[in-house]
């Protein structure tokens, strides 16, 4: 863990800014919410729970109600991520590396700087802007600039977005491809300050850790899980994973790599000469602002939609019923209609997926070739539905693990069999490509990546994944396209599997990448009888221990 500043730097500075960029993000909100106050709909004195129900309950407040909410969504991140600007430029100031003949500068103020950016803007999107935004596209290039980040042309950017603790230390060319779930660190245990590099061309795929100093050279490929190594430069090539404190070099290229444009660089700067319709910037933006808040909207219905009906059943006279029976009537309400949500918002989820995506297929998708990438961030930003319950919490983390979520998955088209156990612990992210997956029966998926898509390079392709029978994959352990586990293999915790490869019967693996365990082998009949029990209790370990 990081060294945090002293604890009364915190409260005197800290805090009081904190504060207010709280206050002024929640302005738009409090004027909404003094407005509605001021309104002439009610005009008794609140002196009893009736008064109070007969209050909240007014038929013109239930707009308001759910102003509020998109208020949130839409302009409070906007608004926050405005003051955590403000605030590094004119009083954060510019972060700069540290000087080799330098011990690091460990002072109170080194340490607030950092701690106080990082609790300004406190997630991977920028307090939420880059859902507003589509995630991908040049408007965020733009919000990383204002923050310091050195960003080049048409960056692909990773749809779960970045944190930079020392954002002006990062460097990042020209036609760059993300992945998801990376992180890049600017800064060792030490303090020490290093800046990261990643040139024109070069690819950093998900899962990846960038280690303060790391240059990724033109044509680099760092592919999934790659761990890079402090003050370390890394040439065109694939690489992946970590062993021995070092990523693995699958693949070296010769000679000298000139960067070139992305297709995703394409599809926009060439978007004439597209075999389909490229929709611009701004329709992406104004479409994910658009779900964003339709998803607000859905997390207040249950509410609203309780307090509407009891106002209904009571005709408005609340002062004629017994208070308890008002207020179990609104709890029996909402208890009703949650199911209700549930049902309209899973209708268009699964037909949202059947319109904008249809039934995939395996092959190359590329942005300058397919119009798949773009009907998938289309249907993505619809995602955000399904977090209407309490919290804000997906609706598939309340089916993890049951049945619900095996027929969910099997009506998006994957194909499962029985006594499949799915995600009882979680994953991030659940199956992305459900059509492209085979699961057959009796196996268990921990929290795990099915992954059926790569994009090296900007080319993106998606390829069948098959799972065999009494199959388990333990948490954190990944199948990349085209691979295939065979019945009763298992993949340990934080194992990955390459594409195309094979993971045979009875076999263990671990490592990412993966290195082969123990393979059973054919007993012969008088040994029978011991092989079973032995088996019996290997698949009964790897099942308990999922």
């Amino acid at each position: 863990l990081r060294q945090e500043p002293p604890f009364w730097l915190q409260v005197l500075c800290g805090w009081p800014i904190l504060l207010l960029q709280k206050v002024v993000s929640l302005t738009p909100v409090l004027l909404l919410m003094q407005h509605m106050t001021s309104m002439t709909w009610y005009d008794g004195e609140l002196t009893s729970l009736q008064d109070g129900l007969a209050y909240i309950s007014t038929p013109e407040r239930m707009c308001y109600y759910v102003g509020f909410m998109i208020m949130r969504k839409v302009v409070t991140p906007c608004l926050a991520l405005a003051c955590a600007i403000v605030t590094k430029w004119y009083l954060i100031g510019k972060f700069t590396e540290t000087p080799e003949e330098q011990e690091p500068d460990r002072s109170d103020w080194e340490l607030f700087r950092t701690w106080l950016l990082g609790r300004m803007i406190p997630d991977a999107h920028l307090c939420g802007v880059t859902k507003l935004l589509g995630r991908h596209y040049e408007m965020v290039s733009m919000l990383y600039r204002a923050l310091g980040v050195k960003v080049g042309k048409y960056v692909y950017w990773p749809g779960s977005g970045f944190r930079f603790a020392e954002p002006d230390l990062v460097e990042l060319g020209d036609y760059v491809v993300f992945g998801s779930r990376s992180l890049f660190f600017t800064s060792d245990s030490t303090h020490r300050r290093q800046a990261i590099k990643v040139e024109s061309g070069s690819n950093v795929s998900d899962r990846c850790v960038l280690m303060p100093g790391t240059v990724v050279k033109c044509g680099a490929v760092l592919g999934s899980g790659a761990l890079t190594k402090q003050g370390t430069e890394y040439k065109a090539g694939t690489y992946v994973g970590s062993r021995g404190n070092e990523c693995v070099l699958l693949k070296k290229s010769n000679g000298t790599v000139e960067p070139s444009e992305s297709s995703y660089s394409r599809a926009f700067t060439k978007s004439g000469r597209m075999p389909y319709l490229v929709l611009p910037e701004w329709f992406h933006i104004a479409w994910s602002t658009l779900c964003i808040s339709l998803a607000a909207v859905g997390s207040r219905l249950p509410l609203v939609g309780a307090l509407v009906l009891a106002h209904r059943r009571f005709n408005g006279q609340w002062f004629e019923t017994p208070p308890i029976v008002e207020v179990m009537t609104i709890v029996w309400n909402m208890f009703c209609m949650y199911p209700l949500v549930l049902l309209l918002v899973l209708t268009i989820d699964v037909s949202s997926k059947w319109i904008l995506m249809g039934r995939r297929q395996p092959g190359s998708h590329s942005w300058d070739t397919s119009s798949y990438n773009q009907r998938w961030q289309l249907y993505l930003s619809i995602a955000p539905l399904r977090s209407f319950a309490s919290g804000e919490n997906d609706f598939l983390d309340f089916f993890r693990g049951s049945q619900f979520l095996v027929w969910y998955y099997r009506l998006l088209g994957a194909k499962i069999g029985n006594n499949v156990c799915l995600y009882p612990n979680g994953a991030d992210p659940m199956m992305t490509e459900p059509e492209m997956v085979t699961i057959k029966d009796g196996s268990c998926i921990d929290d795990a990546s099915l992954i059926a898509h790569l994009n090296t390079g900007g080319v993106f392709t998606i390829n069948r994944l098959e799972i065999g029978e009494r199959c388990v994959m333990r948490s954190f352990s990944r199948l990349q396209q085209s691979a295939v586990m065979e019945p009763k293999s298992v993949l340990m915790e934080h194992t990955l599997v390459l594409p195309a490869d094979t993971v045979k019967a009875n076999e263990w693996r671990q490592g990412w990448p993966s290195g082969r365990g123990v393979v059973e082998e054919d007993s012969d009949p008088k040994e029978e009888s011991e092989q079973d029990v032995r088996r019996s209790l290997l698949e009964s370990r790897a099942l308990l221990c999922c």
